[in-house]
């Protein structure tokens, strides 16, 4: 026993250093799973980018037999659920806020890394897209 220490003292962590070393893992979890789900938000953005150009490049056949270029919206449905499907994520709706907009909303989850070791298991992420159904070009752009 060195001088100035009780017998009880002994093996014990103050709770200065416990909660330092509880504070340095939550501040890492934090950092580390805080970056994972920036990453997965950016890639939700992405899916639903996509989702939408593929739902926009639907035609309606039969409308185009008579010089009319629309989109084909159960088409552009079936093309948008392909798309995030292929994408292996759920969770999605695809909505037309104008009569040649397609938009697209994700929502996941980012499954934890560090946090889970203090129970947060799972972060919710959300992403968007929308795109424009264009049918021609009446000339050179630039």
């Amino acid at each position: 026993m060195g001088p100035g220490q009780a017998a009880d003292d002994q093996g014990s962590v103050s709770f200065f250093v416990l909660g330092c070393v509880v504070g340095f893992f939550a501040l890492a979890g934090l950092t580390f799973d805080g970056g994972g789900k920036v990453h997965e938000a950016e890639h939700a953005d992405a899916v639903a980018r996509e989702a939408a150009r593929a739902a926009c490049e639907q035609v309606d056949p039969r409308a185009v037999l008579s010089g009319v270029y629309r989109l084909d919206r159960p088409w552009a449905r079936q093309a948008g659920a392909a798309y995030v499907a292929s994408a292996h994520m759920s969770g999605y709706t695809l909505s037309f806020p104008q009569r040649d907009v397609c938009k697209v909303t994700l929502t996941a989850d980012y499954r934890t890394q560090l946090l889970d070791l203090i129970g947060i298991t799972d972060l919710p992420v959300t992403g968007s897209g929308q795109a424009r159904f264009v049918y021609g070009v009446t000339g050179i752009e630039g």
